[in-house]
């Protein structure tokens, strides 16, 4: 495994943060029990989405149910996000989910938008054959897989990775545990074209 320094130039705000645009939907009911965040999308919808091939980690995933999927394309976002497990924000106060999958198209965010003279240490590592880059201690690993870059985020580095190992397509054809695509030509380097 190799370290190195970077960070993100295009889409810091999007994505320094896991679950950064369910934050600030993710607030306390009035009884105090979780209030999960309002789906924007469907697992239906990401079955028949056609701009980028999308996964998750199916309907539950280390023990955590999926309670909502998102689509954001505001500012710099482009992705599909799969959120698992409620929490329980306190007043005003937003609180990240337990685990996230969020699925972007590689030609949006990649290693090559990383600077590395600035930003945090990464470990490069694979995932299911897939090169995978690992942040924050293990709760953010970055899987470059066809021409989609899966950013898998969780409350520690062992459910980060039990989630990355149970990734599944869904509007495509591969499960788990088989071996995630090789990244397409291009996708590490930036190359990759957006449609």
């Amino acid at each position: 495994m190799q370290k190195r320094r970077i960070a993100f130039v295009v889409i810091a705000v999007a994505g320094v943060v896991g679950a950064a645009a369910v934050l600030a939907v993710a607030r306390a009911a009035a009884d105090g029990k979780p209030n999960p965040p309002h789906s924007t999308f469907s697992v239906a919808q990401a079955r028949t989405f056609g701009e980028f091939p999308v996964y998750n980690a199916g309907q539950q995933a280390e023990g955590l149910p999926l309670v909502a999927v998102l689509r954001q394309t505001a500012g710099a976002a482009n992705y599909v996000s799969f959120i698992y497990g409620d929490c329980v924000a306190t007043g005003e106060m937003a609180c990240a989910p337990p685990a996230e999958v969020q699925v972007w198209p590689a030609c949006v965010r990649n290693m090559s938008l990383y600077d590395p003279e600035l930003g945090p240490e990464f470990t490069q590592s694979e995932v299911r054959g897939a090169p995978a880059f690992v942040f924050e201690e293990g709760r953010r690993i970055e899987i470059q897989t066809g021409a989609s870059t899966v950013v898998v985020f969780g409350r520690d580095a062992q459910l980060t990775r039990g989630v990355a190992m149970r990734l599944e397509g869904v509007n495509n054809g591969v499960r788990a545990p088989d071996r995630l695509p090789a990244p397409a030509e291009g996708a590490l380097e930036g190359r990759l074209n957006c449609r």
